[in-house]
């Protein structure tokens, strides 16, 4: 509290100064007349301002390929890409905006046969005074808006994205994963300590075999269905000579798809299999560790999979309660612990490097939920926050220059100018206002949905929705911003024209 009062107090004092210092420069006559001026702006040759929409072009697209580089980063370097990154498209947007506009301006006033039709010279006279004396609270406003949509389509997308993960990521209460052909008896002490931590509801061991001269694992039919038990599931049912697959990672969807179309059989040990009446399910069941380590898994008979080795064993549990997030630093000393003690299939030997994992769904809603909250949080809290700001400028820009503006439309309306078209005036006035800080930051936010998508797309498990949420992202924004337009609209329209004009 103490800071924040100091903080604004210097900037306060470094305010009055600055104003104090101005002022005693100024004559009387140029104080009284301030009001009335526009903002001094000295229009550069065509090629300075080209010039200027080239670089600032260029700082954009030096802005993203940064930010590419950051995404490529795992070092502290990655901050410094972010804030090159920002800086440069702020700065690019803001450049853009002071001199497109200006830029647009001119050309219009060039088109002598356009210039002189209908009301079109006053139009131009109106939005060349409103770029020229608002142009950078323009092109401040703009950025403030691209920081807005950036901030919300983050916020949105990083909730539901956690909220689709962290189904899939953790769809048991608790599993253990092994790498190494051990026997299921193994994981008998396991269970037996978790019980002795919390009550066990229901538990399966079983193994993915490894399929001979096939880039993929397979599963039992009788584990299967135990798993899907274990999640709420309804059982599936095939015959002796049937296959089928599960995924739960829709960018390999189409592949197998693809795959099967092309080899709807498969012979494993002499014994032919074609796909089942259901060739692909798709429940979430955890296929990066637990049903499977490549995102999908093959799904046999029982008398197929025996016939097969199982390289890799894995264990289950419902918990009652869901269990709690200790339970994973516990059952991982007990497995590190010289209490478990495995014992090998027979015939088999450890593999040089044998990978362990645990899960524990309470402790990945315990240390995710927190972070990813929070940081959706204040996407949302900064977007509201920013769109607000922005859009209150606008408005206030507008409706500041209310005096001036009446006295402009009254002109026109003792020159015969019907009702009608003096408000079609506003509105295309008022239009193109409020939509010239609008044109980049939507432009950019397409291109951050897109590469949003490219980058990121596939490690989120739910198809579309990236897009999804750019989508809502944006529709929301244009909510908002559509609502301070209108508002604006009826309030200028209230003040510029008669009742019977309205």
């Amino acid at each position: 509290m103490g800071s924040n009062i100091f903080v604004f107090a210097l900037m306060y004092g470094f305010g009055m100064l600055r104003a104090a210092k101005i002022i005693r420069h100024q004559k009387v006559i140029d104080l009284l007349y301030d009001n009335r001026k526009n903002e001094e702006y000295r229009f550069k040759s065509f090629r300075h301002s080209l010039l200027v929409v080239l670089l600032s072009i260029a700082a954009m697209v030096a802005g993203v390929i940064l930010l590419g580089r950051m995404l490529q980063t795992q070092t502290n370097e990655a901050f410094l890409y972010l804030g090159g990154a920002c800086l440069l498209i702020l700065v690019g947007v803001y450049e853009l905006h002071r001199q497109i506009p200006l830029l647009l301006h001119r050309f219009a006033k060039q088109n002598l046969r356009h210039k002189y039709k209908e009301e079109n010279l006053f139009f131009l006279g109106q939005i060349g005074r409103r770029i020229h004396s608002a142009g950078r609270t323009m092109a401040v406003v703009a950025i403030l808006l691209t920081i807005s949509l950036a901030t919300m389509f983050v916020g949105l997308t990083m909730g539901a994205g956690y909220k689709a993960n962290m189904k899939a990521y953790y769809p048991y209460d608790a599993g253990v994963a092994i790498d190494a052909p051990l026997e299921k008896s193994s994981m008998d002490s396991i269970v037996s300590f978790t019980e002795e931590h919390c009550g066990v509801e229901d538990s399966v061991s079983y193994y993915l075999y490894a399929v001979p001269e096939k880039p993929i694992e397979a599963l039992s039919l009788s584990d299967y269905n135990h798993l899907r038990e274990i999640l709420g599931l309804s059982s599936v049912s095939m015959s002796d000579n049937e296959f089928l697959v599960h995924c739960d990672t829709w960018n390999y969807m189409d592949g197998i798809r693809q795959g099967l179309k092309q080899q709807p059989e498969i012979t494993l040990n002499g014994r032919t299999l074609t796909i089942a009446e259901t060739p692909i399910l798709t429940e979430p069941m955890e296929q990066y560790q637990m049903a499977g380590t490549k995102g999908y898994v093959l799904v046999l008979p029982d008398e197929a999979a025996s016939q097969l080795v199982g390289e890799k064993i894995r264990l289950a549990m419902k918990l009652e309660d869901g269990g709690y997030p200790e339970l994973k630093s516990d059952l991982k000393q007990f497995l590190n612990s010289g209490k478990w003690q495995p014992e090998l299939q027979s015939g088999q030997q450890l593999p040089e490097k044998v990978t362990m994992g645990v899960t524990v769904k309470a402790w990945g809603v315990a240390n995710s939920l927190t972070g990813f909250t929070a940081i959706s949080f204040c996407g949302l809290y900064l977007s509201i926050i920013f769109i607000i700001l922005s859009c209150s400028v606008l408005a206030f820009e507008q409706l500041s220059a209310i005096d001036k503006n009446q006295k402009n439309y009254a002109v026109i309306d003792r020159l015969g100018v019907p009702g009608h078209r003096q408000a079609s005036l506003i509105r295309r006035e008022l239009s193109t206002v409020f939509l010239i800080p609008l044109l980049f930051p939507l432009l950019l936010t397409v291109l951050l949905i897109a590469g949003a998508q490219f980058f990121f797309g596939e490690a989120i498990l739910q198809q579309g929705l990236v897009p999804l949420y750019g989508l809502v992202t944006i529709l929301l924004f244009c909510a908002i911003y559509l609502t301070y337009f209108g508002a604006t609209m009826f309030l200028f329209k209230r003040v510029i024209l008669r009742s019977e004009m309205r």
